[in-house]
């Protein structure tokens, strides 16, 4: 893809739409690693929990891995927070330490 050959506004409009479907993309990743977990299919890879599966399989740094468990995990609990990832007020770091908050003051 050659995005010289774009003019601004076309190469701004795209940049836009690219950023709105990563939004919807990453939501969707978090769904996806949800029912993973939930028929620990991790497991029948081999593999000893779903931070594992992430990190070996599907290649992320461990700590995109944890931010990734950590809020699909809170969204799990509270999914009236999805909107708000899809419209880009909530990000997966706010959400990770919120629900590592949260988990600490269950203890």
């Amino acid at each position: 893809m050659n995005l010289k050959q774009l003019s601004e506004s076309e190469l701004l409009l795209k940049t836009k739409a690219l950023v709105t479907e990563e939004k919807r993309v990453t939501l969707l990743v978090l769904h996806h690693l949800r029912e993973i977990e939930a028929r620990r299919l991790f497991a029948k890879l081999g593999y000893s929990s779903l931070f594992e599966y992430c990190v070996k399989d599907l290649g992320y740094a461990e700590s995109s891995a944890q931010r990734r468990i950590a809020s699909m995990r809170l969204l799990r609990e509270l999914p009236g927070l999805e909107k708000k990832v899809t419209e880009g007020y909530l990000k997966l770091n706010t959400l990770s330490t919120a629900q590592s908050f949260f988990r600490s003051q269950a203890k």
